[in-house]
């Protein structure tokens, strides 16, 4: 039995202008998700399956060992059939669906979806029962799901929540009152959090400073080597301690935020508003590696499964009067 929880939200939703013919709109001629299997040199539509109109929040793909999914606002969870190279429908609770579905993770064989509304779902068994779980959480906005030394972390408006599986409840890591956590990210031993207040960064002790109070945070994301902070203008690089920062945004559309960092077989990609772009560790410029996506692809999402880079963009039609070229 899921029972429903309130709470208001304003909605951040993203669009991508896809497809133009004679200055009229085509519906839906392009994608919304693709694939990339020899990193991120050529893009491969991979929407097969999924309804013309679709939205795609935030977060909205998961990947585990041995599965790709994602979370649609309209239509809930897909995973992707390899043998079949179609996306199947996990059956969602329109309660969930009415939550406005925002984030996914598959994790311990489960697969959980968070809304923006009525907090966090899952379900063991491909949709079959779903079951509520917001035990613990003091916000049910949830905007994104990370996992770290196989514990299942969630980011609210109020912080940042660890996974408790022996109680099933969440437990808060750190937060406060309208800390709206937009990301996570765990290097170098320490847990870095990007907030609407800056970045938060755990030290050793298990305490929390706010490293870097003057960003507001729209992500961030690390590798073995660096630390990337994505604020709402410009892409940072941060030294060893993640307190000093340098510009990164060389050769990315200019004051446009990025939404997603990963390093994959050497090559380190970024989901802008206008496709992939893609720069090795020494090199300081990036160049645009979107060939195969529709023109003004804006990358919302950004994953890889198995050496596959996955991404999708928020929408998969324009929006009434708009063109490539708005």
């Amino acid at each position: 039995m899921i029972k429903p929880c309130l709470l208001i939200l304003t909605t951040f939703i993203l669009t991508s202008c896809n497809s133009q013919t004679n200055g009229t709109l085509k519906e839906v001629q392009n994608g919304i998700v693709y694939f990339s299997y020899d990193n991120g040199a050529n893009w491969i539509n991979a929407s097969n399956g999924l309804p013309e109109e679709i939205r795609i929040g935030l977060g909205g793909i998961a990947t585990s060992s041995q599965l790709i999914g994602i979370a649609t606002k309209e239509n809930g969870v897909y995973i992707y059939n390899f043998k079949d190279e179609i996306w199947d429908n996990v059956p969602t609770d329109q309660q969930i669906i009415a939550g406005n579905i925002g984030t996914l993770a598959i994790f311990d064989s489960a697969i959980f979806v968070g809304t923006q509304l009525k907090g966090v779902f899952y379900t063991t068994d491909y949709g079959k029962n779903w079951a509520n779980l917001n035990s613990g959480l003091k916000n049910l906005t949830i905007r994104r799901f990370c996992e770290f030394n196989h514990t299942l972390y969630t980011c609210t408006n109020d912080g940042f929540y660890a996974l408790i599986k022996s109680s099933n409840s969440w437990k808060l890591e750190f937060g406060q009152n309208s800390l709206q956590t937009n990301g996570a990210t765990f290097y170098h031993g320490n847990f870095y959090l990007a907030t609407n207040k800056g970045i938060f960064s755990q030290q050793t002790d298990k305490s929390w400073i706010n490293s870097s109070p003057q960003f507001s945070m729209h992500n961030i994301s690390s590798d073995k080597k660096h630390l990337y902070a994505m604020t709402y203008n410009e892409l940072l690089l941060s030294s060893t301690d993640g307190k000093t920062w340098q510009s990164q945004q060389s050769g990315l559309p200019k004051e446009l935020y990025t939404f997603n960092i990963i390093n994959n077989n050497n090559l380190i990609f970024a989901g802008q508003w206008d496709g992939v772009y893609k720069k090795t560790d020494d090199n300081t410029m990036w160049e645009l590696s979107s060939k195969g996506l529709p023109t003004k692809f804006a990358v919302t999402n950004l994953k890889t499964f198995n050496d596959i880079l996955v991404i999708s963009t928020s929408e998969r039609k324009l929006k009434e009067g708009m063109t490539t070229q708005k």
